[in-house]
């Protein structure tokens, strides 16, 4: 996996701190947030790409939107995957419609790529 990562954090679209819901004890930690072109990456420090505290593929996100009244918190979006929903919160609502917008966007172009490499076999 340590080798499919560093060639993914070549192609780095979006990268800052963010903070994040933990799932046992429900407080929000810091976290720096890093999108490539086909994974969204957490890690506790700052550009030190090693031991990501998550690895969220972008083919398995369903949903990304703004859950400010699930949170009760300003700046929050989630994230949804089958296997669990990522509540983030950013600094401010600017930058919280750029990662929304950014990590749309991905997942648009990882689709449209994905559906691409399926027209070839056909």
């Amino acid at each position: 996996m340590q080798n499919n990562m560093n060639e993914d954090l070549k192609n780095i679209i979006k990268a800052g701190w963010l903070e994040k819901e933990s799932r046992v004890f429900k407080s929000w930690r810091k976290r720096w947030f890093v999108l490539t072109t086909t994974t969204l990456y957490t890690f506790k420090a700052e550009k030190q790409y090693t031991n990501p505290t998550e690895i969220i593929p972008l083919s398995t996100i369903s949903t990304i939107k703004s859950c400010q009244d699930e949170t009760n918190k300003e700046n929050t979006f989630k994230i949804d995957t089958p296997e669990t929903t990522f509540f983030l919160m950013s600094s401010n609502n600017l930058e919280k419609e750029a990662w929304i917008g950014a990590i749309g966007k991905a997942m648009v172009k990882l689709h449209m790529k994905k559906n691409q490499k399926d027209d070839d076999f056909d």
